[in-house]
């Protein structure tokens, strides 16, 4: 009997340590073997927390947050000088953060960074990096990062206009 518990506690002790473990494992196995794959896909989560502005927060904490990412992209980016994708983002969020200082009426910062963004994506063979342009795809782009809204609704086939 005392062999019968001893083995139930052992079991039920190492089934804990892996179910908590496991996680962690699997996280660094997946990077050690495929580190680029690992750090886009921790870079995309950390992009729609911050692009995300489901929590309502005010344009400061928007500002300071997308001043970190723009740092991590830029950490990100001279280890990969060669990337066109984290270019682009640096570029986007350039374009960002020039849009949430107008917010807070800081003109010389946003102008500042807006010049950043159209330098950064000339470099990438942009064509047309005006402010206008740029800041109607940022809109787009960051349309899809909304919170749903709970009070539309889905208009049915039958009575959309013919």
């Amino acid at each position: 009997m005392k062999k019968l518990i001893a083995l139930s506690i052992c079991a039920l002790v190492g089934g804990l340590a892996g179910y908590f473990c496991a996680p962690i494992l699997a996280t660094a196995v997946a990077q050690f073997s495929d580190p680029d794959i690992f750090a886009g896909a921790m870079l995309a989560a950390y992009k729609t927390s911050v692009v995300c502005d489901c929590n309502e927060r005010p344009a400061n904490e928007g500002a300071k947050e997308l001043s970190e990412y723009l740092a991590a992209l830029q950490r990100f980016k001279e280890k990969d000088q060669k990337s066109t994708l984290l270019g682009q983002e640096i570029g986007l969020t350039y374009v960002r953060l020039s849009l949430i200082e107008k917010k807070l009426d800081q003109e010389s910062r946003s102008e500042e960074h807006m010049k950043n963004a159209q330098a950064e994506l000339s470099a990438l063979g942009w064509k047309d990096t005006s402010s206008a342009h740029l800041t109607s795809l940022v809109a787009q782009l960051d349309s899809k990062y909304k919170p749903a809204n709970q009070s539309n609704k889905t208009v049915a086939a039958a009575d959309s206009p013919k």
